[in-house]
């Protein structure tokens, strides 16, 4: 556990082909049921001082404990992800990592004070969340998302899915609906 983020919860990718890299994941490595919200506009997105409207699609699986994310980005605006992947790729590398505290602001505080930058930051229907950067090493990025109650609700949802999964449905369109 880390002394600064908690938990860390989540691992993402960035991809330019969702439903090969879901393929992949779900056939090959066995990862799964995917639950995927392909056209979403996050308005109101700060990158590195700049307001953009950042268009994504996001599928979210668990292996046990460990959700992973899957992002495509649909537009060309500047973004952490254009960052990562004009300096890496796409593939299955980590891209971030997220942590979901409940006390986000005081996280987010320790996270300043120990030299990490917010980088990107917005807030979708489900509350804020931030992405951080160190400058020691700029290819760690983090990220913040608030554990609202509804957060929690589609993430025990996504986690409760995979738990005994057996290969049928992989690719389940929309995330769930938060029972709060």
């Amino acid at each position: 556990m880390s002394r600064i983020f908690g938990e860390i919860r989540q691992v993402a990718y960035i991809t330019d082909d969702m439903d090969r890299t879901l393929a992949f994941l779900s056939e090959t490595a066995g990862i799964g049921p995917w639950f995927v919200a392909r056209d979403v506009t996050l308005k109101d997105v700060t990158y590195r001082g700049t307001t953009c409207d950042l268009r994504i699609g996001a599928a979210l699986a668990n292996s046990g404990a460990l959700q992973i994310e899957v992002i495509q980005q649909h537009n060309d605006v500047p973004s952490m992800y254009t960052e990562f992947t004009d300096r890496n790729g796409f593939g299955l590398i980590p891209q971030h990592y997220s942590a979901w505290p409940t006390a986000y602001d005081a996280t987010l505080r320790r996270a300043l004070d120990a030299g990490f930058e917010v980088i990107q930051e917005g807030r979708s229907a489900y509350g804020p969340l931030s992405y951080l950067q160190h400058p020691e090493t700029p290819d760690f990025y983090m990220e913040l998302t608030e554990l609202t109650a509804e957060r929690k609700s589609i993430f025990d949802q996504v986690r409760d899915a995979a738990d005994g999964w057996d290969g049928s449905d992989p690719v389940r369109e929309g995330w769930p609906t938060p029972k709060v």
